[in-house]
């Protein structure tokens, strides 16, 4: 978004001091960093080119509000697996909408920057970029803060109220709402890489509330992964008819995109990398491309992850995609140290990890055979043959929402785990990857043995067998 020197505020904008020294205190409490511009995001990831074409179109949709099935729907919830690709989804979109003049305020989430890895600074970043976007609001907000210079000091829904809903309403008073052309954007990316969860679910209810209340034509477009604090807000009453939700599953063939990345990127590469000539004739093979692909599983951050190793201008190519395919020994840096990060931080959130590996200890021995049987990842049976709880693997798995979904039949009546990330069971089962985190196969099923034969001697593993084989 275009934003004016501030320097010359008091003559462009004829304001006086008062209003110079408010202005002052908003630009002070601003996080510059969460701007979709910033230059602490240089060079931010957006969609490679011809790849999520349809994820992208049914958004625009709903922002043009042409979409007739989500007309009414004020908050576009993007979700999907940890990497999935969405502060790409949500950065490419920011740069179509800028093109039309239609969106007025961004703000990414980032749980590694201490500027933007909380709520404090959230409103005071909308109020500035909106403040710029619609001049109109401008004297309103200094207003506000005139009035009032601790103003950002006070609670996220007071600020909220008094800094953005206000002026906004002020605004659209003289606007014909009813025209679909007068509807705005704002984009909140991340809001799971805010550290206090209590605060995730504050920003979504406080948006909701001014929903209701005001109906403004404000939409929001919220990219999250589906962590349990968030995903209970939108399950909840609050909620009903106020957002859409759109999960990046294999709905929008993931599979088809990331070839096309992988295919364009590994081009790239053998046009113009300075080892170009000591490249295999044919590189990568079909085989491995294909087998990139599949542990990718949908999620770009595998894929972006691989070319950004391979594509080291100092060693060459085909031994650094040798070391991906487990063929050649890495030699010092290491191939996934950003998507094992990821794997470390996310794990780290639940309470009783042990438990966790095991029962992901069961999952990962069945693949090693092959296609998996969901009949055997029935929650009920995998509780019985760890001696869980009833409903316990829920429970476990309720913070791990980026890497594991519990899926469930037409009926409701059954329950299973799916694993999103095929690399995940790399990362568990090599000790100097995941460290504390590392799944030892062959202890982990001697517990699972140990489990499954107590079970049979208290009669519980043959009776919810019994009740399988009745129900089936």
């Amino acid at each position: 978004m275009y934003v004016r020197s501030t320097e010359s505020l008091d003559t462009t904008l004829n304001f006086g001091s008062s209003y110079i020294a408010s202005f002052e205190i908003m630009k002070e409490a601003v996080a510059h960093t969460a701007f979709h511009n910033s230059s602490a995001r240089f060079d931010p990831p957006k969609c490679h080119p011809n790849t999520r074409v349809a994820v992208l179109q049914k958004i625009m949709d709903w922002i043009h509000r042409t979409d007739r099935q989500t007309l009414y729907k004020y908050i576009l919830w993007l979700t999907g697996a940890a990497g999935a690709g969405k502060s790409s989804i949500a950065q490419s979109i920011i740069e179509l909408c800028l093109l039309e003049g239609l969106v007025i305020a961004s703000f990414f989430f980032s749980r590694t920057d201490i500027s933007r890895n909380h709520g404090g600074n959230f409103v005071a970043t909308l109020a500035y970029q909106i403040f710029f976007s619609i001049p109109t609001t401008q004297r309103a907000i200094e207003a506000a803060i005139d009035q009032d210079p601790l103003i950002f000091k006070r609670s996220l829904d007071h600020q909220f109220d008094v800094l953005i809903v206000q002026p906004l309403c002020a605004f659209y008073n003289s606007v014909d709402t009813s025209d679909p052309a007068c509807y705005r954007l704002i984009v909140i990316d991340g809001l799971d890489e805010c550290i206090d969860r209590g605060t995730q679910q504050q920003i979504l209810m406080m948006l909701c509330n001014a929903i209701r209340r005001f109906g403004l034509p404000i939409i929001f477009l919220l990219a999250s992964r589906p962590e349990h604090e968030i995903n209970s807000v939108f399950n909840s009453k609050a909620m009903d008819g106020v957002f859409v939700r759109l999960f990046l599953d294999d709905t929008y063939s993931p599979d088809d995109d990331i070839r096309t990345f992988l295919q364009d990127k590994f081009d790239e590469i053998k046009e113009n990398h300075p080892f170009r000539r000591q490249l295999p004739q044919v590189w990568p093979t079909p085989e491995v491309l294909e087998r990139l692909i599949q542990k990718s599983s949908g999620q770009f951050i595998y894929a972006a992850t691989v070319i950004r190793y391979v594509q080291s201008l100092r060693h060459r190519p085909n031994h650094r995609l040798d070391v991906i395919m487990g063929l050649r020994p890495a030699q010092g840096e290491l191939p996934f140290a950003e998507l094992d990060a990821l794997y470390m931080f996310i794990l780290s959130s639940t309470e009783h990890i042990e438990k966790v590996l095991r029962v992901l200890s069961i999952y990962f021995k069945e693949c090693d055979h092959g296609e998996v049987d969901d009949d055997f990842y029935s929650l009920p049976l995998v509780e019985c043959i760890l001696s869980l709880d009833e409903g316990e693997v829920e429970v476990l798995f309720c913070d791990l929402g980026a890497l594991v979904s519990i899926v469930e039949d037409n009926t409701g009546s059954r329950k299973w785990l799916v694993i999103l990330h095929a690399s995940l069971q790399d990362f568990l089962q090599d000790r100097t990857r995941s460290q504390e985190y590392f799944v030892d196969i062959a202890v982990q099923l001697k517990n699972v043995a140990k489990n499954m034969l107590r079970s049979f001697k208290q009669g519980k593993f043959s009776k919810l067998l019994k009740t399988f084989l009745i129900s089936d």
